[in-house]
């Protein structure tokens, strides 16, 4: 394995386990809004918020965004609302892991 390939292989585990860490905040994110605990749901998705990638400005404005929408959705109290626009975009970042793992297994495959 060549010394740029092993370094590549090695940055793409650390987004996966960053990955997971994500999806973990994103459940408890979640959990909190179906209980209905607003200091658990916000906690989470201020620590979500600190997770974004600060290179990928243009994605991170929109979700950052998002992530907006959803504080200031969650203090006026409406929870289902929140909880919506949480679950699009966990939604959204379950499927961005899960093609990098489907890219990362075929590309091993091929050497």
């Amino acid at each position: 394995m060549t010394h740029e390939r092993k370094r590549n292989r090695d940055e793409e585990d650390r987004w996966l386990a960053k990955g997971e860490e994500v999806t973990a905040l994103f459940d408890c994110a979640v959990r909190g809004l179906a209980e209905r605990n607003r200091t658990v749901a916000e906690k989470s998705v201020l620590a979500l918020m600190c997770h974004l990638d600060p290179e990928g400005r243009e994605t991170g404005a929109r979700v950052l965004a998002h992530f907006d929408s959803c504080l200031a959705t969650l203090e006026r109290g409406d929870f289902d609302e929140a909880l919506e626009v949480l679950l699009e975009l966990k939604e959204s970042w379950v499927e961005a892991l899960a093609t990098l793992r489907r890219d990362r297994s075929r590309a091993a495959h091929l050497n």
